[in-house]
């Protein structure tokens, strides 16, 4: 179908998050398809090359619906979730729209499970494979001393499981390990900086009572520009990230892109692209948030109201398993290196243009199915 459709997008796009960075390159992937894409609010429904096509890309339940079929003629939501039941709230709007835009099976699955019911696209996210690339880098060894560097990259919110990702390092590796973790993380408010982060960091390694010297970790806080980020990626031999639950997981594409293999729970989002082959699953279970939102451990922002609604499960991480998989990653270089390869390679068919080009078949297969 030649473009005789106007999108206009209404999204977090100057947001330095996750989110921000999908709803930038989303807009910029429709462009690239020839897509007439405006950022922001259109005021009539009448004006412009021929229809007025929304993409919500905010949370689903601040949509009205009602107030925008004044001013569009189409409505899609584009949206994302971590558990197995998206919140009740969401339910109604989305299915006041005419479509549904998701970036992995595992949203589709939560979506279906909590009763929408109007047509779901797959809309992948990407990666810049050309800013994130390999970097050659030489074994870790004491004589050198360069160690074996374990980054993780996260927001410093309880679903991420920071907690769990400390005490198995902790537990496994100690001062005399030629290892160290690398925390590059933020908080969700002002006063959860840097210093407020090291703080509950270093209160819960006090409650944990070690028996030993452990490893060093560093904590990198607030944000980072892409070329810093890129080189902390290139400085990492795994990633490791004993997430809960994710929509899609960002930092695991961009880790992959960089030839690094990712150590990470074996449920969510991120399952669209990892593997066993490309990386190292940790085993889990299925259980409630709350649970470990009230256990004197949690250290971070639970997001309850989200995350915490009857029905809703996501993935606890088995800390043995985790403990385990962070062993053999640093035992076996040759082996990080070797999956490394296969990540990159796997990574690479995540492209913005392929998200572009999904996108556009979503917004104009719901036009059709609309006449």
């Amino acid at each position: 179908m030649k473009p005789v459709y106007h999108v206009v997008w209404k999204g977090p796009v100057r947001r330095l998050s996750g989110l921000g960075i999908a709803s930038r390159e989303y807009v910029k992937a429709l462009r690239s398809q020839g897509v007439q894409t405006t950022v922001g609010a259109a005021r009539s429904r009448t004006g412009g090359e021929g229809r007025r096509v929304l993409v919500y890309h905010h949370l689903p339940n601040t949509l009205r619906p009602r107030k925008e079929r004044k001013r569009f003629h189409t409505i899609l939501v584009n949206t994302v979730w971590e558990t197995t039941r998206i919140p009740r709230s969401w339910v109604k709007p989305i299915n006041a729209s005419d479509a549904v835009c998701v970036p992995t099976v595992h949203n589709r699955r939560a979506l279906r499970r909590s009763g929408v019911r109007v047509p779901v696209f797959l809309v992948p996210h990407g990666v810049h494979a050309r800013d994130f690339r390999p970097v050659r880098k030489r074994h870790p060894s004491r004589k050198s001393k360069r160690r074996f560097t374990f980054l993780s990259v996260f927001g410093f919110q309880h679903r991420k499981n920071p907690e769990g990702l400390l005490k198995a390092y902790w537990a496994e590796f100690s001062d005399e390990d030629n290892v160290e973790l690398i925390i590059k993380t933020n908080g969700y408010s002002p006063r959860e900086n840097g210093r407020w982060i090291r703080g509950r960091i270093r209160a819960y390694k006090s409650r944990l009572n070690l028996r030993k010297r452990t490893a060093p970790v560093r904590i990198i806080a607030g944000h980072l520009s892409r070329a810093k980020l890129r080189r902390l990626y290139g400085r990492a031999h795994a990633f490791v990230l004993p997430t809960r639950g994710e929509g899609v997981g960002l930092p695991f594409l961009e880790s992959m892109a960089s030839g690094v293999p990712v150590i990470a729970t074996g449920w969510g989002g991120h399952m669209d692209f990892v593997n066993r082959k490309n990386g190292f699953l940790v085993r889990y279970r299925l259980r409630p948030p709350a649970i470990g939102m009230n256990r004197r451990s949690a250290i971070s922002r639970p997001f309850r109201r989200l995350f915490a609604q009857k029905g809703q499960l996501w993935a606890e991480p088995d800390l043995r398993s985790l403990r385990s998989q962070m062993r053999r990653a640093y035992r076996n270089p040759v082996l990080c290196r070797r999956k490394g390869r296969l990540a990159r390679r796997d990574a690479l068919r995540y492209s913005w243009d392929r998200a572009g080009r999904a996108l556009k078949h979503a917004i104009e297969t719901t036009i059709r199915r609309k006449r």
